[in-house]
């Protein structure tokens, strides 16, 4: 009977030994383990730990078990805790990849509709892995978050070129708090110019770069004039000097570095 052999893997997930010798064990039980490790992945970790869990996710998308990841997928998984609350996060982000098995237009926009409540790594790479331009608007907001810039910036890579557009907007949309722009906002304009300079693919300086060279966040402002720098060679190169001039006067020693690199 393969309920006991199913019992005994799920131990070994558990006690965190022995685990790809415990998924082999689970995916050669076949579909009588999927009910088991549904149980499991539901079950609540208090404590936070994930990896158990995640290891059983990778069990059932091996063993075909597409629907119980979707019902994980959608099932609302909120705790007050904030340890558990964080468990649960890494394996909505582990069950979100695990879903890319399973390209299809429903799943696309399940994962859409979850990232829009809220923003996780994983959700985020898995929307990247569809290279679809209505995700858009789910990726940029994922660019002003620490936790989620890296897999955003690698969802813009994989749209290539096409994004730039995108990119050169939210490179000069600022959201103010009085007087200042907020950190957020900053950190998305800067990414957002780096990966246009990354993935832009002519020679011709749009003017809104031009008008960036003048931006007054100096990071910013220091990317817009090494693209300017590097794609003309015409009049305008003298604005850019001489604006980087005003930026090594003003800046402290980093600056003063990045300004010397340009030159």
């Amino acid at each position: 009977m393969s309920g006991p052999r199913i019992q005994a893997a799920l131990g070994k997930l558990r006690a965190l030994r022995e685990g790809d010798e415990a998924i082999a064990e689970l995916i050669d039980c076949g579909q009588a383990a999927v009910g088991p490790l549904r149980e499991f992945l539901f079950s609540r970790e208090p404590c936070g730990l994930f990896q158990p869990r995640c290891q059983a996710v990778e069990a059932l998308a091996k063993l075909g078990a597409k629907a119980v990841l979707l019902e994980f997928l959608t099932a609302p998984r909120s705790f007050a805790d904030p340890v558990e609350q964080a468990g649960e996060d890494a394996v909505l982000s582990f069950v979100a990849r695990a879903l890319t098995r399973w390209p299809d237009d429903a799943t696309f926009l399940l994962l859409l509709a979850v990232a829009k409540r809220k923003l996780l790594p994983g959700i985020v790479a898995a929307l990247g892995e569809y290279r679809r331009m209505d995700a858009l608007p789910v990726l940029a907001a994922a660019l002003a978050e620490d936790f989620c810039r890296s897999a955003a910036e690698t969802a813009f890579r994989k749209l290539g070129p096409a994004a730039c557009s995108c990119l050169l907007s939210l490179a000069v949309r600022t959201v103010p708090l009085a007087d200042v722009e907020l950190e957020s906002s900053l950190r998305l304009r800067r990414s957002a110019l780096n990966l246009f300079d990354e993935l832009y693919p002519r020679q011709a300086v749009p003017q809104t770069v031009w008008e960036l060279v003048l931006d007054a966040d100096i990071q910013v402002a220091l990317t817009a004039c090494s693209i300017c720098l590097a794609r003309d060679s015409g009049a305008g190169r003298e604005k850019v000097l001489l604006r980087l001039a005003e930026l090594w006067e003003s800046g402290d020693w980093a600056v003063r570095m990045a300004v010397e690199e340009l030159y």
